[in-house]
């Protein structure tokens, strides 16, 4: 239906007492007023209390954590998550006890984009649950550091469903999706010369993915799903427990 459309001319706008009353501008304005026409959907809100695995292609401490470039230029990695507890949907959909994956890589620092990703949810969810922690891993769901990383993501396969395995066991934690999809196994650093381990943590109070976190080596680093490949040793591995929410 066509908006009604009014110029500035002489208008016959009413009669009183049969008195002829001349307007310059009209006094009912039939033009309709412009508004919005997107459709807000609002999306569920959504929590989980999580622990964490981070391990990349950077030398220990990574510098991606302080806004520096990655350490040889190109960020590439896998990350490991653990529900501890957690809902979709105002807790309506349970999340509890749950894994998810995610690889990844950039050709250059993480903020200027242009990632490719891929995503893998615990086979032990139902479809509910699956599409919860999809949402939420792949930032469709908004919040958390996942909204983020979305936003840096150009190219990604849509999330499967495949064995994830998470044993937490500090800065020995390890995660690994599939027979041979990926792995991520931490050790702990160890001073060059005494060979002692070395004890380090990095705290960001207002970090995106964690405020707190144990500093790690990486036993092993290996991903190849057809999409993402590499295989790295001795690098960048972390471990937290965080708190997240959206959106």
């Amino acid at each position: 239906m066509r908006s009604a459309l009014v110029s500035r001319e002489t208008f016959y706008t009413y009669i009183d007492k049969a008195v002829l009353i001349l307007s310059q501008s009209p006094i009912l304005n039939l033009k309709r007023e412009k508004k919005n026409d997107k459709i807000s959907i609002k999306k569920p809100k959504w929590e989980i209390h999580a622990l964490f695995l981070d391990a990349c292609n950077c030398d220990w401490g990574c510098p991606c954590q302080f806004n520096a470039k990655p350490t040889h230029g190109n960020c590439e990695g896998v990350a490991g998550y653990h529900i501890l507890n957690g809902s979709y949907d105002h807790n309506i959909v349970k999340l509890d006890g749950f894994n998810m994956a995610l690889i990844a890589s950039w050709p250059g620092p993480i903020h200027e984009g242009h990632g490719k990703a891929s995503y893998y949810i615990d086979n032990r969810t139902d479809e509910e649950q699956f599409e919860a922690l999809s949402n939420i891993i792949t930032g469709k769901a908004g919040g958390g550091p996942f909204a983020l990383y979305a936003s840096t993501i150009e190219e990604f396969q849509e999330p499967k469903r495949a064995s994830v395995k998470f044993q937490a066991r500090s800065i020995r934690s390890y995660v690994k999706v599939g027979k041979d999809i990926a792995e991520a196994c931490l050790e702990p650093i160890r001073n060059p010369v005494t060979g002692k381990v070395h004890r380090s943590i990095i705290e960001i109070p207002e970090g995106f993915e964690s405020n707190r976190m144990d500093q790690a080596s990486m036993k092993k680093l290996v991903a190849d799903d057809g999409y993402l490949s590499f295989r790295y040793e001795g690098t960048y591995g972390s471990f937290s427990q965080n708190t997240w929410k959206g959106p």
